[in-house]
């Protein structure tokens, strides 16, 4: 199962009941057909924003963030850029992402999370991410700035 599937049944469950354990809602997510071993589950929580609460009574039980988003941490979003970058062409204030096949989406999160101040927007396919700027000059910055993070992270080329 593709862990964007998988995240999104758990925050349908989260949704739907409180979990006091995450051997609770493996149990709930296997019920479903999802298998997921405790490290899994633990990253995936934590990537949904999932938070422990506390009731008055000392009871506990998970709760998603309202609204529910996905919260990358600095260290994915640079191995999704180190990894599945393979090509960055620029046409006036477009940049065209070159990806493996299954890897655009996570490259344009990365990409918009970089907080690219001249970035407009990210439309991705299946292998190519679309990146909008605003103007050319923004373009020649931007993939020189993810050509940058690219090599940051220990990317050989």
């Amino acid at each position: 199962m593709a862990r964007t599937d998988r995240l999104t049944h758990i925050a349908q469950l989260l949704s739907g009941r409180r979990f006091s354990s995450q051997e609770e809602l493996a149990g709930a997510l296997a019920r479903t057909g999802i298998e997921a071993t405790q490290a899994t589950l633990s990253r995936d929580l934590r990537s949904l924003g999932v938070a422990k609460r506390s009731g008055p009574d000392g009871s506990s039980w998970y709760e998603l963030p309202s609204p529910a988003t996905e919260a990358l941490d600095r260290g994915r979003q640079m191995l999704d850029l180190k990894i599945f970058v393979n090509e960055v062409r620029i046409a006036q204030n477009l940049a065209v992402v070159k990806t493996p096949p299954g890897h655009a989406s996570a490259v344009a999160r990365a990409i918009d999370l970089t907080s690219f101040e001249a970035l407009v927007g990210t439309v991705a396919g299946d292998d190519t991410v679309l990146c909008i700027l605003e103007d050319a000059m923004a373009a020649k910055r931007f993939k020189k700035h993810l050509e940058f993070l690219k090599n940051r992270t220990g990317a050989a080329k």
